[in-house]
């Protein structure tokens, strides 16, 4: 796999969500276990870095494969003294996972590249971990692979032209006003797989996020790549050096937490549920119509202006990043 510059590359092409498209997702079948508050019990992991901790929800239940992966380089010490090799601030992504600072040195529990794994339950939204995916192989036997390279994606709101590639490629209404809420890299779902999710210390990966940056200067590959029309992102790392000092891997107990970064209490999940119902009504009758995405409508927003409602649900974007934990519970 190339660097991790591709990354950004990514953000231009949004997965079709639409049921009975090949490759799809049934919208109605997503369970947004992401936006609600952990259960007790569920695995987690506490990373140190010399900017502060992070604590990592980890979704062993949804791909379990890259969770064990990533529990046994924890257990074998693989990502302590890191370095958080790079940052792409066009798609959020705070890199780590990678024994070289070049971010050339992945490792898996295997010793090779694995197939990944995907849950239409997980998606890019600001606080996910991700697994940094790639394509090997020639064209009718090229698959996706992941290995230890892993990214956060730290705070981006949506600006219009991903939401207007979420309203291109029919994004349920409950994901879009979930993107509003709380922002993301939607252009990223169902590629780079999503695995965790970070519960505590979202403030550490937005300082990161926006530290002082150093430019990477592309491979000569890579520059001779462009000239025949592969688009890079400019490729960036702080300029001081963020190391990981320790990764360690526990449960989640509520009792722990006062509050949860990235997630909804209670009653902003069922706000979001109700206000989502009347949005996407409204998107199944413009696409019947033949009218969805023709114009500015609520339709394509994913904001209803049907009910009035809506507009005090739209105080809880600031709240759920760091929600009671004992009424998300």
């Amino acid at each position: 796999m190339k660097k991790i510059v591709r990354l950004a590359a990514a953000l231009l092409a949004a997965v079709t969500l639409l049921a009975g498209c090949s490759g799809g997702v049934d919208p109605s079948n997503i369970d947004y276990i992401q936006l609600r508050a952990p259960e007790e019990g569920q695995d987690i992991a506490i990373m140190d870095t010399t900017l502060g901790e992070i604590t990592i929800l980890l979704y062993t239940e949804e791909v379990p494969t890259v969770v064990q992966n990533f529990k046994d380089l924890v257990n074998e010490g693989f990502f302590d003294g890191q370095v958080i090799y790079q940052v792409v601030p066009t798609a959020g992504a705070v890199l780590f996972g990678s024994e070289t600072d070049d971010g050339m040195s992945p490792d898996t529990n295997t010793g090779k590249p694995i197939e990944a794994e995907y849950s239409d339950n997980l998606w890019p939204f600001t606080g996910a971990v991700c697994a940094l995916c790639g394509d090997q192989g020639q064209f009718l036997t090229r698959k996706t692979y992941f290995d230890s390279r892993s990214f956060f994606v730290a705070e981006k709101e949506i600006d219009e032209e991903t939401r207007a590639k979420m309203v291109e490629n029919y994004f349920p209404a409950m994901m879009m006003n979930a993107f509003e809420d709380l922002g993301g890299a939607p252009g990223l779902s169902q590629y780079h797989t999503v695995f965790g999710k970070v519960i505590q210390g979202m403030d550490v990966v937005n300082a990161i996020a926006s530290a002082d940056m150093t430019e990477i200067e592309l491979t000569e590959e890579e520059k001779a790549q462009m000239e025949d029309g592969v688009e890079y992102e400019t490729p960036y790392r702080p300029t001081e050096d963020v190391i990981i000092n320790s990764v360690t891997l526990s449960t989640y107990h509520a009792e722990d937490y006062e509050t949860l970064d990235n997630t909804y209490t209670e009653e902003e999940y069922q706000d979001l549920v109700q206000r989502s119902e009347i949005d996407q009504a409204a998107i199944d009758e413009a696409i019947q119509d033949g009218t969805y995405g023709q114009s500015d409508t609520s339709a394509e927003s994913g904001a209803s202006t049907e009910n009035s409602a809506t507009e005090s649900s739209t105080e809880s974007a600031g709240s759920a990043e760091s929600s009671e934990a004992s009424q998300a519970e």
